[in-house]
């Protein structure tokens, strides 16, 4: 099974990207989050899911974060969600949220993201709900609900700059549960020192 593809970065794309490894050029999905991080002819290591159809030729998926491969193929388990709905949902919001959406059981959150209507978002919940890991719900739900926002950019900014998300959330709220009134740049360059520790 193909775990991964490490190349230079050629091409880069809207939702695609094209890797050469070696004498072959793969294309791979990727979301906004992957896209984001990358930069041409650079090297990268991606996660891989490859998706196999009768009727058309294998498709690669791709992801350089651990937690956004991780979600991809937990929401494959749930009936009718395949890789193409599956891409959408995490291209719609960030790892983390839809972890949220689903353990908090949001079906009207959850029903507006694309392509899952309400029946869909129901199932997804039963089946999935169990799978999110509970210490994410816990600090999720601890985060002050008057800083949510600026916690949340500051977990984008850290993101940005190549740090886990998870690590980045479990930081941010930390930082504001104990300094609660902490402006923003205080915030990422206390976050900052925490996780370079």
């Amino acid at each position: 099974m193909l775990e991964g593809i490490e190349g230079l970065v050629r091409e880069i794309r809207e939702s695609e990207v094209v890797v050469k490894v070696g004498g072959l050029f793969f294309r791979l999905n990727c979301t906004p989050n992957t896209i984001a991080k990358l930069s041409g002819d650079r090297e990268f290591f991606f996660l891989t899911y490859v998706s196999y159809s009768q009727d058309r030729p294998p498709e690669l998926y791709g992801f350089l974060d651990r937690e956004e491969e991780e979600l991809f193929n937990i929401l494959l388990k749930a009936s009718k969600i395949g890789p193409k709905s599956a891409m959408k949902i995490l291209s719609s919001a960030s790892p983390s949220r839809i972890k949220q959406i689903i353990s908090s059981k949001n079906v009207a959150e959850l029903s507006s993201l694309p392509g899952i209507g309400k029946k869909t978002a129901e199932r997804m919940i039963v089946e999935l709900s169990s799978l999110i890991d509970s210490s994410f719900v816990e600090s999720e739900e601890t985060m002050p609900d008057v800083r949510r926002s600026v916690g949340e950019e500051a977990i984008v900014a850290l993101a940005s700059l190549g740090f886990d998300e998870s690590q980045a959330r479990r930081t941010v709220v930390k930082i504001l549960r104990n300094s609660p009134d902490v402006d923003m740049h205080e915030l990422i360059k206390g976050a900052l020192k925490e996780m370079r520790k």
